[in-house]
């Protein structure tokens, strides 16, 4: 009986015989390489000689090279390509716009004209450099005492001014007084005999306005010689506004604060100043205190028949109205005109005094 020898697999190389699929998947790999032959020739000499005689009568057969009819199919693997990712190239910040409330940095030296209006006595605040509503009011009296365009700006006007002042016309008096002027807009406190401080300020226009009573006023000042006759600390409220640390000079006429003192005329008859200022006042003022009011086309003399001069009813903040004047009634005999309650004469003070600072 002749034995045959079915050599299974040797370093990946298949003999004849029967081949399981596995064993055909192997014969499509590579062949052997010559140290692979070597190892091949030992295993078949452990073979009898029936088989060796098979293997010799057919040498072809011994490896079977893959059928190029039918190659083995080769996964093909698709790169991925990933998309380049460019950075985005870095833009320039955009600048800052400006703040609109920011004031333009001013073209003098502030604390310079701080303390030149200082030195005048244009001034009372600190010469720090900050061109705030204090300043103003300074620049705008000292603008109406040089005769220049009241505006309350620094300009190349009011710098030459600063370089070569005016001195301040006074009327004369007691060495401790107030004076108003009331063409130039301006008020002097004058202590012993010197000006201590100059302000400005917003006398009676002229309009005509309705008082609480329903009859109509004028806007005028009284001018005159007067004294400080008493003064409320704080705010009073009056018929036509509140009136802000007053000082009443002649009945209900008073100097006061006010949040609204313009260049020129514009009050209902009071002489208003800034509501810093007035706090000013209440330290350089005192009741008995001289008060010289002259000047102006808004006025009034003390005891004239002036329309709406007996009853005054205080100033308010806003300008003085104008309305049209009702027909003139047809002309009846009137009572002498008397004050009220409210507005006692000079010589009876009324509740609200407040003593002096």
């Amino acid at each position: 009986m002749r034995r045959s020898c079915n050599l299974a697999t040797v370093s990946g190389v298949y003999l004849l015989g029967p081949r399981s699929a596995s064993e055909e998947s192997v014969l499509r790999r590579p062949l052997l390489p010559a140290v692979g032959l070597t190892m091949l020739a030992v295993a078949l000499a452990g073979c009898n000689g029936g088989a060796r005689q098979q293997v010799e009568a057919a040498p072809a057969a011994v490896v079977e090279p893959p059928s190029p009819a039918s190659p083995a199919p080769i996964e093909v693997v698709t790169p991925v390509v990933l998309p380049s990712v460019v950075p985005p190239s870095p833009s320039a910040s955009p600048s800052p716009s400006p703040s609109k409330s920011a004031a333009p940095k001013p073209s003098y030296d502030v604390a310079a004209v701080q303390r030149t209006l200082t030195a005048l006595n244009y001034y009372g605040g600190a010469a720090d450099g900050r061109a705030g509503g204090a300043l103003a009011s300074a620049v705008m009296a000292f603008q109406k005492v040089q005769g220049l365009p009241r505006s309350g700006s620094v300009n190349a006007a009011t710098l030459a001014a600063l370089a070569s002042p005016k001195t301040p016309d006074l009327r004369g008096g007691p060495a401790n007084r107030v004076e108003v002027d009331l063409t130039k807009q301006v008020l002097y406190v004058v202590k012993g005999g010197a000006v201590s401080r100059i302000l400005p300020v917003s006398s009676g226009n002229g309009a005509s306005y309705k008082q609480k009573n329903g009859a109509t006023a004028r806007a005028l000042t009284p001018t005159g010689h007067y004294v400080i006759e008493r003064r409320i600390v704080g705010e009073r409220k009056a018929d036509l506004g509140t009136l802000y640390d007053p000082q009443y000079f002649y009945r209900g006429w008073a100097i006061h604060g006010s949040n609204s003192v313009p260049a020129g005329p514009a009050s209902h008859g009071c002489v208003r100043v800034t509501r810093a200022d007035a706090k000013y006042l209440l330290t350089a003022l005192s009741n008995g205190m001289s008060v010289h009011v002259y000047g102006g086309t808004h006025v009034f003399s003390a005891g004239s028949s002036a329309p709406g001069t007996d009853n005054p009813t205080g100033d308010g903040g806003g300008e003085a109205p104008a309305p049209p004047s009702p027909p003139a009634p047809a002309p009846q005999p009137q009572p002498e005109p008397v004050e009220p309650s409210s507005e006692p004469a000079p010589a009876s003070p009324p509740p609200e005094v407040v003593p002096s600072p």
